[in-house]
Formats: C-alpha cells, structure tokens, sequence
C-alpha cells in the first residue's frame, strides 16, 4: 500500500497539451475515480502514473519513491484494463499466474495466491476455462484477479466496466467497491460515468480539457459544484440553467427571468449581495417539486407551467417543460405524474439554488 502523488503534472503531445499542471495528493488506500468527458486527460494521467506515458514536465510519487524515470514493471502496480486483455490460448489460472511466473515467484506461492484471489471473487471454478468460454462478467473478474495476486501498492483502473451491459455493470460496480475496501488498496479509477463515479470514489477528480475542475467527495460535488461544468457533468439528469438578473426591489433581492421573478430567501440575498448583476440560476430537477409543505411555506416560488414531455421510470418520473425560452426538467414522484400538455403549479426551492457567474462559469453562491 501506498501514497500517489502527483505535482505540476503536464503531458504535451507536440504542440497538444493533454494534461496541464495536474495536481493530486492520494492518502494510501484511498479511492480516487478521475472522471470527465472523452477527451479531458484523464486516461493519460492514468498512463502517466503507469509509466506508461512519459510526463512532460512535473514528478509523480509512488510512496516517498520518485517514479518520473522508473519502468513501469518496477513501480509495484498493477493496471485493469477496458478490454481486459487476456490471453485467449491460456486458461484462466494461467491468465492469473502468467504475471507472477514472469516475476519468477515460487509455484506454491502462485497457486496460494490465485486461489486466494479466485475465492475471493467467486471464479474458483472457473479456473481451468478458456477466455472464450467466459461472460463478460467472468472475463472482468479474471482479469481483476490478474491485478489482485500482484499485491501492487497501487490499483490502475481503465474504464473497467464499460464492455459490460447496464445490469452487470450496477453488480460489478458493487463488488468493486467492496473488493478494494476489503483489500485497502490505494485505487485510481478512470471513468467517463458519472454515476460510476459518484457511487464509488472517497474523492472525485472532475476533468476538463485536460485541466482539473474540482476535487471532492461525491456529495461535495453535488451539494458545493465549483462552476457552470462540474454542476452540469454531476447529476442525472443535469442541473438545469436559466439565465437571469438579480434585481433588488424594496429590500428583497429577486431573481428574475424571462416571464418570472422569484424573491430570494433573506440568507441567499446577503450571500449574493449583487443587485443588478445577470448570473445563472442552477436548480437540480429533485428541487422543482409539487411537495406540499414547501409551497405552504413559499407560495411565492409555485409557478404554473405546461407540462411537454413525461417519462415515467417507476417510483419517480422526470416531467419537462420551458421556461424563459430554456428547456427545464423536474423529477416528481411516479405516483404523482402529470400529463402532456397539462398545466401544473410546481414550486421552485430557492433554497437550494445555486448561482454562477455568467463570465467565468464559477460558483458565486
């Protein structure tokens, strides 16, 4: 087990800067999923850690080991890959072994520990199959099997689980979770899903052309996004955006937009403090409810709208609809759904608005 630390980090290719000035202290045993669009950087910061990208500029630390210059079969980790990258003419204990054996690790030791590892993930019986005679399940368990009887200080994952379906995926996402907190292994996992990141990381690296948004927990992305991107990228479906004026009228500062205005709640209008100021309201689809006590309490922020799209998902239902020429969704509950076309009162909860800055994107409240 070990730390990873990476300092002033960039990757140019040519006149192309994939990764810029990346910065990130991971606590041993920690999991860390880097997660952004195609594109952002986060699979060459992975590689970088690997060795299997040189660094351009900056150091990265294994440990107290500094690694810039150390082959990768030397920095005691072990990398799971997207397409699992098995030999097809082996069968699965020798998939497993074949690391080891490289390493001449003694054959009862190799057989300790690829039965320990196939325990562990539930292949023992498994062990004398052909890759072509796996599910795509098996096969990511394999090769996550692979990983595990290396005993690396450092778990590399690559999008993993993104060859699996929709169900599988859910499952394996479980067993990972449980897998790398009954190992303790310090774990970078790079991932394009949002839902895979919120659901697994301790911390989450939010990426953007190649240039690190935010570091957080899941619920400090969700709850404290740090601009216009990571409010947009965090959240199924996303936040939706309106923008808007903040005006103050007789003491109140009031949010208004194209054919509404809402008043702020006393300890939003101190925090903002800019009147006369166009910024953009963000508001999750879980905050524009029919939820009763909140329009008892607010009556100001219910606004009737007509509804356009529905699409029931079972215990809960995303209803659209326009306002101020934007497209807004609101997730209400399936028991309470509205039809197309009908008119609903809905109430906004400024309370748990957020505002940026139409400029720069950032978080001003």
């Amino acid at each position: 087990m070990a730390s990873v630390i990476l300092r002033n980090v960039w990757k140019k290719f040519g006149q192309v800067i994939a990764v810029r000035d990346f910065n990130l202290e991971i606590k041993d045993g920690e999991f860390i999923v880097l997660v952004g669009p195609s594109g952002c950087g986060k699979t060459t910061t992975l590689r970088m850690v690997a060795g299997l990208e040189d660094i351009t500029q900056g150091e990265i630390y294994i440990g107290d080991r500094l690694v810039n210059d150390v082959p990768p079969k030397d920095r005691d980790i072990a990398m799971v890959f997207q397409n699992y990258a098995l030999y097809p003419h082996m069968n699965v204990y020798d998939n497993m072994a074949f690391g080891l054996k490289m390493r001449k690790v003694p054959k009862q030791e190799i057989k300790r520990r690829v039965e320990e590892a196939a325990k562990l993930l539930g292949i023992e019986h498994l062990l004398t199959r052909k890759p072509k005679e796996l599910s795509g399940g098996q096969r990511q368990r394999v090769a996550l099997g692979r990983a595990i009887v290396r005993e690396p200080k450092v778990f590399l994952m690559d999008e993993p689980l993104s060859n699996l379906d929709a169900k599988l995926r859910v499952q394996m996402r479980a067993e990972l979770t449980k897998l790398q907190q009954k190992l303790g292994v310090t774990t970078i996992y790079v991932t394009h899903d949002q839902v895979e990141a919120m659901t697994m990381g301790h911390r989450i690296v939010v990426m953007r052309d190649g240039i690190i948004q935010q570091i957080d927990t899941p619920l400090g992305l969700y709850e404290r996004p740090a601009n216009l991107f990571v409010a947009g990228f965090i959240g199924s479906p996303p936040m939706n955006f309106l923008p808007v004026m903040l005006e103050e009228e007789q003491g109140v500062l009031r949010v208004k937009g194209e054919g509404f205005s809402f008043p702020l709640a006393e300890d939003m209008g101190r925090r903002l403090k800019a009147p006369r100021k166009e910024v953009v309201l963000g508001l999750r689809p879980e905050d524009i409810t029919v939820e009763h006590r909140l329009r008892e309490a607010h009556p100001e922020w219910v606004y009737r709208v007509k509804v356009e799209v529905v699409e029931p998902l079972g215990a809960e239902g995303l209803v659209y609809f326009s306002l101020g020429g934007q497209q807004v969704v609101a997730r209400l509950s399936g028991s309470s759904l509205p039809k197309v076309g009908e008119e609903v009162a809905l109430v906004f909860n400024l309370n748990r608005a957020h505002f940026f800055d139409k400029e720069s994107g950032k978080a001003v409240a």
